[in-house]
């Protein structure tokens, strides 16, 4: 994967990078709208479940959608059950809101009528499955976003550092930044 110092920059102004359909149209309702369709595709052919970020996380902008999708089932029970509430392991899917990228990772949440926690998502976790049924419905849910036009990239192709000339503004990590 090759991205140009000119869709790097377009990417930290919050454009898009994408001539295709949704992502041409600039538009964040119509890439919204494209990822409430696909999602619910997912969902009914994976028999999964699903909490999605649709926010920004509440401090700023964040440009990709965080999926988790998860199954009420044994084999995505988390190490430690909470004695109220639920918590489970499970796929995060991290659709970019600007191009047609996507990468995968495993993470928790758990909650209950009190609140709950959840993973905050970090670049050493991209493809780094520690839980079986969670890698194996990383297999399956792959081909079903790729059959809507996304793209995953993996953690391969994101460790290359970013020219320095560019500014990355985030609350997220102090580290050098990579694409």
């Amino acid at each position: 994967m090759n991205i140009s110092d000119n869709e790097i920059s377009n990417l930290l102004s919050q454009q898009t990078i994408s001539p295709q359909y949704p992502w041409a149209t600039n538009d964040s309702q119509e890439v919204e709208k494209f990822f409430k369709f696909v999602i619910p595709d997912l969902e009914r052919k994976s028999h999964v479940k699903s909490r999605i970020e649709w926010s920004h996380y509440g401090s700023g902008y964040a440009s990709f959608v965080d999926a988790w999708f998860y199954r009420e089932s044994a084999d995505f029970a988390t190490k430690y059950q909470p004695t109220h509430g639920k918590s489970y392991t499970g796929l995060v899917a991290l659709l970019s809101r600007l191009s047609p990228y996507f990468v995968l990772l495993e993470g928790e949440k758990s909650w209950s009528e009190n609140g709950g926690s959840s993973y905050l998502p970090q670049f050493d976790a991209i493809d780094a499955f520690q839980t079986l049924s969670v890698a194996e419905l990383a297999e399956q849910v792959q081909p079903i976003l790729e059959g809507h036009g996304l793209i995953r990239l993996s953690h391969s192709m994101l460790d290359k550092p970013l020219n320095p000339k560019f500014h990355v503004p985030t609350v997220l990590t102090e580290s050098i930044y990579s694409f």
